[in-house]
């Protein structure tokens, strides 16, 4: 999976303070500190076909830590420890090592961090959905030089529960989430890793 896309749909994995209605998404992303889900990633294409499907878990600490682990069809393993981004490919026998800072700047995930930068780089609607009764918030980018011209967030009564992601060839990218953990305790190893011997490490 693309780095860039992991990122963003780290970005949508934060959740609602409370059960009321909020008058801006910054009520929803605001106090919480970490996140722990399932999730069912699906690709489809223009044509809306389904074209891959993967699943997994995340783990996220504000404001800088994640871990994401795909299980099916295929293990794959992407640590962020603050400082560098850790790409774990056991078939491969490879791990490709990234600086964080970098590679996260100006990219939703950091927005989304800090929601106070919301309004400043995003256009934000609010509408709710009768197929699925959920409140959505669709985001469009003010730069044209975003790498995806909408990103959707779909929330029932508590928490959020599908994001979806479209790109320019209007190929859409749907998270759907499943036990969801609300700022659960993680241990600091959890953000921790360390190549297994023998694996190549390629420093990027």
């Amino acid at each position: 999976m693309p780095t860039r896309l992991l990122l963003l749909i780290i970005a949508g994995l934060m959740s609602w303070t409370n059960a009321q209605a909020a008058p801006t998404i910054e009520d929803y992303f605001g106090n919480l500190d970490s996140f722990e889900a399932d999730f069912v990633q699906r690709l489809f294409n223009a044509e809306q076909e389904l074209q891959e499907e993967s699943s997994g878990v995340i783990k996220i600490q504000r404001p800088d830590r994640f871990y994401l682990q795909y299980r099916e069809p295929y293990e794959q393993l992407y640590i962020a420890d603050g400082k560098r981004l850790w790409s774990y490919d056991a078939d491969l026998e490879q791990v490709i090592v990234k600086q964080q800072q970098n590679l996260l700047r100006d990219t939703p995930a950091m927005i989304l961090s800090n929601p106070q930068q919301l309004q400043r780089q995003y256009e934000t609607d609010q509408y709710r959905s009768d197929d699925n009764n959920l409140i959505w918030f669709r985001l469009t980018p003010k730069s044209s030089e975003n790498q995806f011209d909408e990103v959707q967030l779909g929330f029932d009564e508590t928490q959020i529960r599908i994001m979806e992601l479209k790109d320019g060839f209007g190929r859409i990218t749907r998270l759907e989430f499943d036990d969801i953990r609300r700022n659960p305790g993680f241990s600091a190893e959890t953000f921790r890793f360390t190549p297994p011997e023998g694996v190549d490490v390629i420093e990027q």
